[in-house]
């Protein structure tokens, strides 16, 4: 095994700089959330120190609305099926039929990236451009969407402000959503405004402690992808994977979950990585200090491939050290339209 490096690999001029040439269907493949119920946490003020070590993100709790309409704990909800734009709830029953279900409000924000759910049942949605930009128009790049667990509904819940105004040479918006079950906190990674010349991307932390969504902090000039919250042995960070080169970076955060210091390496994927551009397009941690990061060539553009290769990197965490120990790479190719 080798230990992952905090010091940046030496610099090389990326692909992209000559911008945003790739495949980003992937993008928007959030996957499938909670294949079983998970127990409820108890919804109150955030504690004052980091609990175990460990990943943050176990409290997803079933929707309400999925048993009501007649689907068991093994349903899932996705936003990866190519044939139907939105949310989409399903389940593989035992004579082989798939069992779906689509709420009438869970198409009004077009195609849809990453999904959340937290211990309420409740459904955090962002919206990803496909192939075009007629049914994720760039203004609304920005909008956070809830869908009520109990009611099932799709609306509005949030829009992020961006430091400049979308662009054409920039589709993207909203890119990476993580929840941390400890402080109630969504984190949220937005390249909204960014160009070839300038990174003006942001990080948002929004609190969900309250009757309604709140935006409670920023870091500004970060243009990220995947995020997630790890507690560690310096205490609770947050996880990002830079949209612009193989990098992870974390940045620390307060007792509330707001973001504190100066963000800072933790390791890259060019160094495992042979074609050496992967992204880290999503960030899992689990309870015993290990991280599968998903690693893919991204661009910032909307052309669709029929074939996404991908590779899955795994890492360890080093609590002695407070650092990741890189274990291996897989690379893996999923077929598309």
């Amino acid at each position: 095994m080798k230990k992952a490096s905090r010091k940046p690999p030496k610099p090389a001029q990326p692909e992209w700089l000559q911008w945003w040439p790739v495949a980003v269907l992937l993008l928007g493949v959030a996957g499938l959330a909670w294949a079983a119920s998970r127990p409820a946490a108890p919804v109150g003020p955030p504690a004052a120190t980091p609990r175990t070590l460990g990943g943050v993100a176990n409290c997803a709790r079933q929707p309400a609305f999925a048993a009501a309409a007649g689907f068991s704990p093994n349903a899932a909800l996705t936003t990866s099926d190519d044939r139907r734009m939105g949310l989409v709830l399903m389940e593989a029953l035992a004579d082989g039929r798939l069992q779906q279900y689509q709420h009438e409000t869970w198409t009004l924000a077009g195609w849809l990236g990453g999904l959340v759910l937290t211990e309420s049942g409740d459904v955090y949605v962002i919206p990803a451009p496909r192939v075009s930009l007629w049914d994720n128009p760039p203004e609304k790049s920005t909008i956070l969407y809830r869908v009520d667990g109990q009611s099932g509904a799709m609306a509005a819940a949030l829009t992020l402000p961006a430091a400049q105004p979308p662009a054409a040479a920039n589709p993207f918006g909203l890119l990476g959503l993580t929840y941390d079950c400890e402080t109630h906190s969504l984190y949220v990674s937005s390249v909204a405004g960014s160009s070839r010349s300038a990174e003006v991307g942001r990080l948002f932390r929004v609190d969900l402690s309250g009757a309604a969504p709140k935006l409670a902090a920023q870091l500004d000039g970060v243009d990220a992808i995947g995020v997630g919250v790890f507690n560690g042995a310096q205490g609770k960070r947050l996880y990002f994977g830079s949209a612009r080169t193989s990098e992870v970076r974390s940045v620390a955060l307060d007792a509330a979950g707001n973001f504190t210091g100066a963000p800072r390496l933790e390791f890259s994927l060019a160094e495992h990585d042979p074609r050496g551009d992967d992204k880290a397009r999503r960030l899992s941690f689990d309870q015993s200090g290990g991280l599968q990061v998903e690693g893919l060539k991204f661009n910032f553009n909307l052309v669709a491939t029929s074939e996404h290769r991908q590779n899955r990197y795994r890492y360890r965490y080093d609590p002695a050290a407070d650092s990741w120990t890189f274990l291996d790479v897989t690379p893996v190719v999923k077929g598309g339209n």
